[in-house]
């Protein structure tokens, strides 16, 4: 099975002997030159036709379509699949009954040439066509194919480029799938290749061909919820990690709860919001920072800094302002407002180039730097979650109002425009752990576990122990987190499985859960605007629509309940004069059938009947008023006969209904 006719010399080649692929496997897979363009297959769908290496991708179904790696493909992408065809999981075939059965350690690439690589030495193989492509709807579910494969206490190891390190977009795509298998009950881990000789990517075929072998795969592989991208990526950068040593050693020395900068000048940033930002900004510098002569570069959007913190975006916002205004930092100009800011953390220069000497004295901080030391103030990766502030109480609010005498709706003063309902109910006071002891937490875990109150206090400039002592540490005793014991502060042995279940009970699990889900809707919805501004004339929004929707909404629902309370209204008013009318009627009998007027307005004041009802329910009933000249002219209510008295008409009844 060796011989490959349908290959092209330098097709082969590169399958064969710079990817070291088994050329049994290459054949098994159907691998084959396209000569021409019209060799291309269009049975799957289109394809563009240009000659190139052709790779038949054989789904779990039994299906079969091709892929192609043109020889020449211009601006067209390195690897194209035909146009409009749905993502599918590929295994080679010499495994498909084999796959499908548990047991073993499955591994997840991407491309058809890594799949060959695993499988030409023994591995369980599942390929993907991109990091993103077993997945859909943005990571919302995996895609169909994975239900041929057993799922369930199985073993799936992602094993994606050496890059992933760098690239905070295949991180996203390998948390999303690692989220979506342990939703299914596998049981992730994650292979980390290291880059190549010369520092440059590589891949599964490419680590197998420089020398690697299926023991070190083995070696490189790690539980997912173990692995930190940004401690893996500080071993590889030593310069990076001597870049961010000095900014956690710059932020230790300064006072984070008075000011940093010229204070003189009016540039400031305080307190714990800014401490738990620089926590944020430093881990996204580990995850994706690169240096350049400014310092360590990276783009990372509000939103997602503000989610690290723990804080409101609109917080983290002003505190990075202080930041550069401090310099802390820089905000490099933004060319796309779509992408996130660009950021460059000052780091000085003497710092990055001075590796070889252990120590450097950075340049504007005046102390010295020892690389490699992570003791800065619980800054240092902490293990405990970034705490939330309280959440104060609020009463009910209401999104729409009735301007007062007319059918006008309005929007009421406070409420947001694109307020929800869960958003307008009453909200009670919840007094949480805060900041200012997640400190303590940090504190404490970058000692190891046990401090003295006073160090403490010199080490966050708290001048009041005692204060300390009775406001901060009280809360974290009565919750078990930490022990106090003449003025020694510990963790508890379980103190991070107390601490989830207080931020549990005062909902900041939730609460960081609709904070993820709003930044996602603001995030489209702005995206939105942009998109719309750059394609045609401004528009109405979709948050405009949708507001004006729900505007119309509820003014046809208020005036159809002011329409509903008139109707009431009118109607317990005609039963109320019903009732004034049978009083009338009654009165009158029982007085001979004659009463003076002023006195049957009086007597049906006294029945709680307005008194001006009394002339026109008489007439309504057919009774005749006259005026007496033996009782000065006075009015006399007179009894009508019979007939009338017991069927009024329906003109009478109108009369006193008007």
């Amino acid at each position: 099975m060796n011989d490959t006719p349908h290959l092209s010399a330098t097709h082969r080649t590169m399958l064969e002997v710079e990817s070291d692929l088994d050329p049994d496997v290459v054949a098994e897979r159907g691998t084959f030159t396209a000569r021409k363009g019209k060799d291309v297959p269009q049975d799957g769908g289109k394809l563009p036709a240009r000659p190139g290496l052709v790779f038949p991708v054989h789904t779990l179904d039994g299906g079969i379509f091709h892929r192609l790696r043109a020889d020449n493909p211009g601006k067209l992408p390195k690897y194209m699949q035909p146009k409009g065809h749905a993502n599918r999981l590929d295994v080679h075939p010499r495994q498909h009954e084999r796959i499908k059965q548990p047991g073993g350690r499955r591994y997840l690439t991407e491309g058809e040439k890594k799949v060959d690589a695993g499988v030409s030495r023994g591995m369980l193989m599942v390929g993907m066509s991109g990091v993103f492509n077993g997945q859909r709807d943005k990571g919302a579910a995996l895609i169909d194919d994975w239900d041929y494969l057993p799922l369930d206490g199985e073993k799936y190891s992602i094993l994606f480029d050496s890059d992933i390190t760098d690239n905070p977009m295949v991180q996203l795509a390998a948390d999303r799938l690692a989220r979506l298998l342990k939703e299914r009950g596998a049981e992730v881990f994650i292979t980390l290749l290291p880059p190549a000789a010369d520092g440059s990517k590589q891949g599964l075929d490419d680590f197998f061909a420089n020398g690697g072998t299926v023991k070190e795969i083995e070696l490189l592989t790690r539980p997912y919820d173990l692995v930190e991208m940004g401690a893996v990526r500080l071993t590889r950068n030593e310069k990076l990690r001597a870049g961010i040593d000095a900014l956690r050693r710059w932020w230790r020395e300064a006072d984070w709860m008075g000011f940093v900068g010229a204070a003189d000048k009016g540039n400031w940033a305080r307190g714990h919001t800014a401490r738990d930002t620089v926590d944020a900004l430093l881990y996204f510098a580990t995850q994706r920072g690169k240096l350049d002569e400014r310092g360590i570069i990276f783009s990372v959007g509000t939103r997602a800094i503000a989610e690290r913190a723990a804080k409101s975006a609109a917080s983290v916002a002003k505190s990075i302002t202080h930041l550069e205004a401090a310099g802390f930092l820089e905000i490099l100009p933004q060319e796309d407002r779509a992408k996130p800011r660009t950021y460059s953390l000052r780091v000085p220069s003497a710092t990055l180039y001075s590796m070889d000497k252990g120590s450097a004295k950075e340049e504007g901080l005046g102390h010295p730097t020892k690389v490699g030391d992570h003791r800065c103030k619980g800054l240092r990766y902490p293990t405990a979650p970034r705490l939330r502030w309280s959440s104060p109480g609020r009463a009910r609010r209401k999104e729409f109002e009735v301007v007062k005498g007319t059918s006008r709706v309005r929007h009421a003063g406070r409420t947001p425009r694109h307020a929800t309902a869960e958003e307008l109910e009453a909200r009670p006071y919840v007094k949480r752990l805060g900041p200012h002891r997640c400190a303590v937490l940090d504190a404490l875990e970058d000692a190891g576990g046990e401090m003295h109150l006073l160090d403490y206090c010199e080490a966050t400039n708290r001048k009041r122990p005692w204060d300390v002592r009775r406001r901060i540490l009280v809360p974290l005793e009565e919750a078990g987190i930490i022990t106090v014991d003449d003025d020694v502060v510990r963790l508890a042995d379980d103190w991070l499985e107390k601490l989830e279940a207080e931020r549990e009970r005062k909902g900041e699990i939730e609460q960081a859960e609709r904070q993820r889900k709003k930044h996602r809707e603001d995030g489209a919805r702005y995206r939105e605007r942009l998109e719309r501004a750059k394609h045609g004339p401004p528009g109405p929004s979709r948050a405009g629509l949708d507001l004006m929707r729900r505007g119309i909404e509820n003014r046809e629902k208020y005036i159809a309940a002011e329409l509903e309370r008139q109707r009431k209204a009118r109607a317990a008013e005609l039963e109320h004069k019903r009732r004034a009318q049978e009083f009338v009627r009654a009165r009158v009998r029982t007085l001979g059938g004659r009463i003076r007027l002023e006195l049957l307005q009086q007597v049906l004041a006294d029945a709680n009947f307005p008194a001006g009802w009394a002339l026109p329910a008489a007439k309504s009933l057919g009774c005749e008023i006259v005026r007496l000249p033996e009782y000065d002219n006075e009015e006399f209510v007179f009894a009508p006969p019979e007939r009338a008295a017991t069927a009024p008409s329906p003109e009478s009844q109108e009369v006193m209904a008007v």
